[in-house]
């Protein structure tokens, strides 16, 4: 290393004044940058330190098989019924939005593109609590407090997720590889299926996870929807069910120190889960250009 600091400051030495000052320069916004990056991902390393910490010391065998109503109470009810409301939700607003992303961004005119990403952008920017409550004044007379009413308010909050992303990563795919496919005399509908939406699988992966982190981890929404429940709940969309996120609010918010201290495990499993999904779509998705 010292040798390699010798030879860097005699080739530092030989160039011009204006070029020494280029470099250092260079070094400086070099060290900024990295600097701003590590700024930028410490609260996230703090964060799911801090939750470890709280967490891990309630996770245990019956945390995670018995239910609330069970003698040792646990979150059992709270994990099935947030997989399942998450992936309802998402085999409804996944093909749904990503056919909508891939037509605002190939086949819409400029005009309804631009006011449909104008749309997506209200809709992402409008806070969970006002979309529970649209559901729970329009749905919920109808559906009542029930588990489709939750995974009806997860999906109007999903969805934008999935449309924006579908929109940016589609429009990435470079020209050239529609042209060719064009030339070859294949129909635009199969180019758009098969070599367009081929291409962005990595970046549409990767919207889709980003929609289901959102329904992990949305609690006002459900409040007024899913209402939550302490019996187990698997499959029965037509009464109450509970949720990781309800039970993290409910717990948090008892006199009770197991209550509290299971409220950190349950965020911490809600945190690995949800990290878990990215590192899994990342590790597959990380040589694409397209992500």
């Amino acid at each position: 290393r010292g040798k390699l600091m010798k030879v860097s400051g005699l080739l530092l030495e030989r160039l011009s004044p204006q070029e020494q000052r280029r470099l250092r320069t260079d070094r400086l916004m070099a060290l900024f940058l990295r600097t701003c990056a590590g700024i930028a991902v410490l609260p996230v390393v703090a964060l799911t330190v801090y939750v470890a910490l709280r967490g891990i010391p309630a996770l245990s065998p019956t945390f995670f098989l018995n239910s609330p109503a069970d003698t040792e109470p646990g979150i059992l009810n709270a994990i099935l019924g947030s997989l399942q409301l998450t992936a309802v939700a998402i085999l409804f607003t996944g093909p749904i939005g990503i056919a909508a992303g891939v037509y605002l961004s190939e086949y819409a005119s400029r005009r309804v593109s631009s006011a449909g990403t104008m749309m997506i952008d209200v809709l992402l920017g409008t806070p969970s609590i006002i979309a529970g409550l649209v559901v729970f004044l329009v749905a919920v007379p109808f559906l009542g407090f029930s588990a489709w009413a939750g995974v009806l308010a997860l999906s109007v909050l999903m969805l934008p997720v999935v449309m924006r992303t579908t929109q940016e990563v589609i429009r990435l795919v470079p020209i050239g590889v529609r042209e060719a496919s064009l030339a070859l005399g294949v129909p635009v509908w199969k180019t758009t299926l098969y070599i367009t939406c081929r291409t962005a699988l990595s970046g549409l992966l990767t919207g889709l996870v980003l929609a289901i982190s959102r329904g992990l981890g949305e609690t006002a929404p459900l409040l007024l929807t899913a209402r939550g429940t302490s019996a187990m709940n698997l499959f029965d969309f037509g009464t109450t069910i509970n949720a990781m996120p309800m039970a993290v609010y409910e717990y948090s918010n008892t006199s009770s120190a197991l209550l509290k201290e299971q409220a950190w495990g349950t965020a911490l499993v809600l945190l690995v889960i949800a990290l878990t999904l990215n590192v899994l779509v990342r590790s597959r998705t990380i040589n694409s250009r397209v992500a």
